[in-house]
């Protein structure tokens, strides 16, 4: 028979489940305080009473043994007499609130009933539903008696649906274990370094250690890497995680595990995006008496969970929001209750790693094992330090001052006293005049201060459902809500900051170096990780300042032959701030070098929008087919100019973009797509007060502050942008780098190993004519 071990809780959660939908941070916050009311009532039982006492019981059926356990919250003694009482606490007005108000937690205590029954041998049972709220602690109890035959009835009838579940689920388990098991590599070769690469995957996740693995494109590294760690699953617990940043890097996921599946693969894979993407209000808001898709999710979650995990296998962001719509539920709550029962989950970094957005059922609580493999690993410096940083926008605090007039309760004080403490705190230290303040000690009183108007205008939220304001409520309440989150957290690798830039002033828990916390997220539960890009270089800086230095390394060299990049240096540029003006003509003529060599698909990549626009205004814009890169372009106008690049056309095609932006990583330019890249500078992040804050501490750390500052991260931006024109063996395009500092030994070094053949070439029609002769050879 199959053993299984399971808690009173899972099963009612499942079978009757019920209630409205409430976010995990939230629900988190609730048991926090559910607790101190559980306790406060605890507190006040009688000697004979007993509080917590641990149930048991053993159950067979069919092919199922089941080992159930749970917890009872008291065990009282009246007149002689025992009574099993469950507390349950709650918001609501008490009352409203009858027994059947929610059905599972009267379900939750029967069950109760009918283990101490069996463990007693008793004939009937007395229990008692209390129910206590959390702001006044009064209760209102239902007190319940059951017999042996009522009770016996009632669990068997809840085993056998439960069991129902588990042999659908079970029946996939053993299905996908069996297909992994004899799962063959897709492809009858390995590209050159793969299987080197598949290798370290598999015995990293296996010894549950870290590796960094710079993996250059083009050696198939979401195959091999998912592959590799499908290899190391061995029971229903252990999960794939697979984090990337991009859209396009899920794409290429899901493109995988379909290959896969036609290979005989059976597995369950959902794909995660955000809130925002997901949803199908015209605005977010979850608060249930907004939302007709949260409002009695869980009545209805179970019913979609069953249906999708029987008709398909791919949970992507369409199909879930299809199956979502049919049965009433939030889309994106919907994806995180698939990933449950899913063996492979695709999302973002922030699910794992973010302390406001991470997945508790995942990252904090102990049943599930998960494994990760971490895409284009590059991006975490940054992504992991704004995870653990938060900032409040006095504005967004003088803009709510302006609609609360007449909204009850007032959060006006508790409002007035951030506003007014902020402006001083500028006025006393001279912010008009040095206009940003920073220090290594968190300001308590501001947190305080935050804190109180956070739980006013929590209230406000849960008693003003409907009103114009309500936007601007919750952009404040969320910034407070991230600001006293992130504060928990703050050590000497934050700073204290606040900026005032004009009319804007912002204060900011400034995270410097998040990788401690991101090394305790790994060595608590995470069971193997490893870091992949092409760009992990120097892999000691990425190891510090993402997992404090832990983790082992291993190099793949590039598949691809040298050849099939020209690579050319123009180092008599100078294009740092002061010298831009007049770099613009000579920035120019290498442009038409390169487009006037061959017609085709070219990329130009500036530090700068400012820059970009300064070259542009005296660009020969009529001659060329010219896109050019907006601020806060958005998906479809990303998605319309690749398009673009696609197309077969008979004229040059320049793109005029930003580094470090949308389209210098994270997509496929194959081909004909894209022939040739100009990189202007060395993509050095702006010289400002926050990036000198940065250096500081990192000379202070590492003795490298300006490498760790400045160097690094441009360097990165730079080769991934180079990168975009080699993404296939047959494919042949050009790189030309302009600035002088590419010729010194400083940057040299940090140089791929595959661009040793670099040409520095300063005369721009020896450069047209270097270029026509390289595309000439065949």
């Amino acid at each position: 028979m199959k053993k299984v071990k399971i808690g009173v809780k899972d099963i009612i959660d499942f079978i009757y489940s019920g209630g409205d939908l409430v976010s995990e941070f939230r629900l988190k916050k609730r048991a926090q305080i559910g607790t101190l009311a559980h306790q406060h009532l605890q507190n006040q039982y009688n000697d004979e009473d007993e509080k917590e006492v641990f149930l048991e019981t053993l159950f067979d059926y069919e092919d199922y043994s089941l080992h159930i356990t749970g917890r009872i919250d008291g065990l009282l003694k009246e007149n002689d007499k025992y009574i099993i009482e469950e507390i349950k606490s709650t918001h609501l007005n008490l009352e409203q609130i009858k027994i059947d108000t929610r059905i599972d937690y009267l379900m939750q205590v029967k069950m109760y009933a009918y283990m101490y029954l069996v463990k007693n041998d008793l004939k009937s049972v007395n229990i008692r539903l209390t129910y206590i709220s959390i702001d006044n602690y009064e209760t209102k109890s239902f007190d319940k008696r059951f017999n042996k035959t009522q009770l016996i009835k009632f669990f068997e009838k809840t085993i056998t649906e439960y069991t129902n579940w588990l042999k659908i689920y079970d029946a996939h388990q053993e299905s996908k274990l069996t297909s992994i098991e004899g799962l063959t590599f897709p492809f009858e070769d390995f590209r050159e370094g793969q299987y080197k690469f598949m290798g370290a995957v598999y015995q990293t996740l296996i010894k549950e250690d870290i590796l960094y693995s710079i993996a250059p494109t083009g050696i198939g590294k979401t195959i091999a890497s998912i592959f590799s760690g499908l290899k190391t699953i061995k029971n229903k617990s252990e999960k794939i995680f697979y984090l990337t940043a991009k859209n396009a890097g899920k794409e290429i996921v899901i493109e995988t595990i379909n290959l896969l599946k036609q290979n005989g693969l059976n597995m369950k894979t959902t794909v995660i995006n955000s809130k925002e993407n997901m949803c199908l209000m015209d605005k977010v808001d979850c608060d249930p008496d907004i939302c007709p898709y949260s409002k009695g999710y869980f009545e209805r979650e179970k019913k979609a969970i069953s249906d999708i995990f029987v008709h398909t296998d791919v949970y992507t962001k369409n199909i879930i929001k299809d199956y979502a719509k049919f049965h009433d539920i939030c889309p994106h709550e919907f994806s995180l209750s698939l990933s449950n029962y899913s063996d492979l989950v695709v999302c973002d970094y922030n699910y794992a790693f973010d302390p406001r957005t991470h997945l508790i059922r995942y990252f904090d609580d102990e049943f599930y094992t998960p494994k990760l493999l971490v895409d284009e690993a590059h991006n975490l410096i940054d992504r992991t330090r704004s995870m653990y940083s938060a900032t409040i926008n006095l504005n967004t605090f003088k803009e709510l001052k302006k609609v609360i007039k007449s909204i009850k309760p007032s959060p006006r004080v508790q409002l007035n006293k951030l506003i007014k403490y902020v402006e001083e705190f500028c006025m006393e230290n001279d912010l008009d005049k040095e206009p940003f303040y920073y220090t290594d000690e968190l300001d308590v009183e501001i947190l305080k201060i935050a804190e109180k108007l956070m739980v006013k205008l929590e209230q406000v939220i849960s008693e003003n459902k409907k009103i114009p304001a309500r936007d601007k409520i919750l952009d404040a309440y969320f910034e407070l809500i991230a600001f006293t989150k992130i504060s928990e957290y703050y050590n000497d690798k934050y700073r204290f900051i606040v900026e005032k830039n004009k009319d804007e002033i912002s204060v900011t828990l400034s995270c410097l170096d998040a990788s401690e916390f991101i090394l305790d997220t790994i060595n608590r539960r995470v069971s193997g990780i490893v870091f992949f890009s092409a760009t992990l270089t120097p892999v000691d800086y990425y190891s510090k300042l993402i997992t404090a230095g832990a983790g082992k390394t291993i190099k793949i060299d590039s598949p691809f032959k040298q050849r099939n990049l020209g690579l050319y240096i123009v180092d008599d540029i100078s294009t740092r701030y002061k010298d831009r003006i007049r770099s613009i003509d000579q920035v120019i003529d290498v442009i038409y070098a390169m487009a006037e060599a061959k017609t085709g698909n070219y990329i130009v990549f500036f530090p700068s929008y400012q820059y970009l626009n300064m070259v542009l205004e005296k660009f020969d814009c009529e001659s060329y087919n010219v896109f050019v890169q907006k601020r806060n372009m958005n998906m479809h106008s990303r998605q319309e100019m690749l398009k673009s690049f696609q197309e077969k056309t008979i004229e040059t095609k320049i793109g005029f973009f930003v580094l470090g932006g949308s389209f210098s990583e994270g997509i496929d330019y194959v081909g004909d797509m894209l022939n040739g890249v100009v990189i202007v500078g060395v993509a050095l992040p702006q010289f400002n007060k926050f990036n000198e804050l940065l250096r500081s501490h990192f000379d202070e750390t590492f003795g490298e502050g300006y490498e760790y500052s400045y160097t690094y991260p441009g360097m990165n931006k730079v080769i991934q942008s180079v990168g975009r024109v080699i993404r296939r063996e047959s494919d042949r395009g050009i790189a030309i780098l302009i600035d002088d500092r590419y010729t010194n030994h400083k940057y040299r070094k940090l140089y791929p190993e595959n661009w040793s053949h670099y040409k520095v070439i300063n005369d721009s029609t020896k450069l047209q004519n270097t270029i026509e002769k390289f595309f000439n050879v065949k």
